[in-house]
């Protein structure tokens, strides 16, 4: 008998058509799936368990997806920002005890890119070059792309505006 053994049903998947779908392609390859901590029996009974076990896991996936997307709303409607930190800010630091981003040794080259390309004076690409020239480095220390620049100059954030879930929010 070949057989996946498993600590619990829910680290297989938890989302119950991906179970099924593995459940079904395992059975056609005369694998079974075993749990460890679980014991369903090959019959009517035994199979509802084991469906309802991966419904379990599911729906306390979803609950923590709801809670966590409720949080980052709440967070948002607070003026902090949660996600990765773009260009010129870091994530870690505090807004009245909870997390948000901060300026970082960036942030001057990121306003003096914003301030260049105002004047008219210089193509965005032009601004680019003077500003990798300058030092402008993403997180991982490398030079900042002609996309990524690009995609700083329309980010909302930098006019302190945090737009998520349809919401905007300073």
């Amino acid at each position: 008998i070949l057989a996946v053994i498993l600590y619990k049903i829910d680290r297989l998947s938890r989302n119950t058509d991906d179970y099924s779908q593995l459940r079904i392609l395992l059975k056609r390859y005369g694998v079974e799936i075993k749990s460890t901590t679980e014991f369903f029996e090959n019959n009517p009974a035994g199979r509802f368990m084991e469906n309802t076990m991966a419904n379990i896991a599911q729906f306390d996936n979803d609950v923590r997806a709801e809670r966590c997307s409720n949080g980052m709303r709440e967070a948002v409607r607070d003026g902090r920002y949660v996600w990765a930190a773009p260009v010129g800010y870091s994530n870690g630091a505090q807004l009245n005890g909870k997390p948000t981003i901060t300026q970082n040794e960036m942030a001057p080259l990121v306003l003096k890119s914003f301030e260049l390309v105002a004047t008219g004076l210089y193509s965005t690409e032009d601004v680019w070059h003077m500003m990798v020239k300058a030092g402008l480095r993403i997180k991982s220390g490398k030079s900042i792309s002609n996309n990524n620049f690009r995609e700083m100059l329309r980010n909302k954030l930098y006019t302190r505006l945090i737009e998520k879930f349809g919401e905007s929010h300073r």
